[in-house]
């Protein structure tokens, strides 16, 4: 859907603070009427936007997280947010100024999390010891990608997939230890 693919376009380069409903119009050169007809307001849109660009990463990760493998789960990932560096933006930068965005976080991340990661955690995410393990361990994959993804840590794909696997298995057998406690 055009409106869609606008807001991808304008929050993966521009920020959430572009998504209006009069600028997604004018770029995608739909009335407001339409938008309405297809959103109920800005922030249905946001969240279609949100889900769009991780549906993007969940399709590119799935081979690598059924097969069980971490280090293959980080190097698709690398892979998409190096190809699109919108699909970074808005699913790592951007929620981290917009409440609207951290809230569908909360929302999707744990479980796809616990999809991608597997049985290498034990704990329920709904257990505040396991959400601060979680919380350290988003953050740091964040700084991770954010970095990657700017250009910043070098072209080696592999490498970088090497060191966000050690950095996950650290603070996943972190959670398994807190779980112990």
């Amino acid at each position: 859907m055009r409106l869609i693919d606008v807001g991808v376009e304008m929050v993966g380069t521009q920020g959430v603070s572009a998504l209006g409903m009069r600028s997604v119009c004018r770029a995608a050169g739909l009335s407001q009427r339409f938008f309405y007809e297809s959103f109920a307001d800005t922030d249905a849109l946001l969240h279609s936007v949100y889900r769009t660009a991780l549906s993007r990463l969940e399709e590119a990760v799935a081979p690598a997280v059924a097969a069980g493998d971490l280090h293959a789960v980080f190097e698709a990932a690398a892979r998409l947010m190096e190809a699109d560096p919108r699909i970074c933006r808005i699913l790592l930068v951007e929620p981290v100024a917009d409440a609207r965005l951290r809230r569908y976080v909360r929302e999707t991340i744990p479980a796809f999390a616990i999809a991608a990661l597997g049985d290498r955690i034990a704990g329920s995410p709904d257990d505040p010891r396991v959400r601060m393990h979680f919380s350290a361990l988003f953050g740091a994959m964040i700084s991770l990608f954010v970095e990657w993804t700017e250009g910043n840590l070098g072209t080696d794909r592999h490498a970088f997939a090497s060191h966000a696997t050690a950095v996950a298995t650290q603070l996943m057998s972190d959670i398994s230890a807190a779980e112990r406690d």
